[in-house]
């Protein structure tokens, strides 16, 4: 019985701890990633490793989000003794509850290879064609002799609802020096398109509410989970978009880019990167 005080206490402690280090940024929701299980059957351990790091890292960049630490997390895990946690999204759910999260992220590695840069090869062949052996060489600081892909399933539960919002494949394709380092860039490029498939549930959206000079203020700050060197695409809206006789929408027209340069929790200044001409006070800003 003692045992089992101390464990609950336990758990309790950690939960807490969790919670209590993220009352800094109440207004964001937490996510618990889950160990992801690696079924692509390349290098078991570290493909699983590196591509939960990419998506903790990718999850944080948003803003908009935070991560359960890994640490507590494997605690809990290891204590309570959960199971199959990658492929059963009840367990993920309990867990998360535990650990104060909003919601649960389970996941698989599907597929994971690293071959030789086609690009690469097709430079050093027409150098070898045209009598230019040293062509591959020059290129190389440019052209990445190796090139990563990577799949991951993943499902993103509500652990209030235990409902699947999300249930999705996403892959990434990057080139690198190395093996390891075109492994990690697909890593990222992946977490990268996961991150776009998440911003479906916390969609940004601010407009542009004063222009004095280069000096470009919108109406949502780091509150919001914006942060300095975030750029922004700018549009205007036109006319409405009608189907069956209901407006479904508004036709939208890409008119420049901004770049954060001050964020302030309810506000935020920028400089315009593009189209600065075109911009106008009452504009729409989104993600980029």
């Amino acid at each position: 019985m003692i045992a089992n005080i101390l464990r609950k206490i336990f758990v309790a402690t950690c939960a807490l701890a969790i919670i209590c280090s993220m009352n800094y940024c109440a207004a964001r929701k937490i996510v618990a990633v889950m160990p992801l299980e690696n079924v692509s059957g390349y290098d078991e351990e570290k493909v699983a490793e590196i591509m939960t790091e990419q998506l903790i890292v990718a999850i944080h960049s948003s803003g908009a989000y935070t991560v359960v630490e890994r640490a507590q997390l494997g605690a809990i895990i290891r204590e309570q003794g959960f199971q199959n946690i990658a492929v059963d999204p009840n367990q993920a759910v309990k867990l998360g509850k535990l650990m104060g999260a909003d919601y649960s992220m389970v996941g698989k590695v599907t597929m994971a290879v690293v071959e030789g840069n086609p690009t690469a090869a097709t430079i050093a062949q027409l150098g070898n064609l045209f009598g230019l052996e040293d062509i591959g060489a020059a290129a190389e600081p440019f052209v990445h002799k190796f090139k990563g892909k990577i799949a991951l399933e993943f499902r993103f539960v509500d652990n209030t609802t235990g409902e699947v919002i999300i249930a999705k494949t996403v892959e990434g394709s990057k080139s690198g020096a190395s093996v390891a380092s075109a492994f990690n860039n697909a890593c990222k490029s992946a977490a990268g398109n996961f991150l776009h498939e998440l911003d479906s549930l916390n969609p940004f959206r601010a407009r542009i509410a004063d222009i004095n000079g280069a000096d470009i203020y919108i109406d949502h700050g780091s509150d919001s989970g914006l942060k300095c060197g975030d750029t922004l695409i700018v549009v205007r809206e036109g006319d409405p978009i009608v189907v069956n006789g209901k407006i479904v929408g508004t036709r939208q027209y890409e008119v420049g880019t901004v770049k954060v340069v001050e964020a302030y929790p309810d506000y935020s200044l920028c400089h315009a990167e593009f189209g600065s001409s075109g911009i106008h006070a009452g504009d729409v800003v989104k993600r980029n």
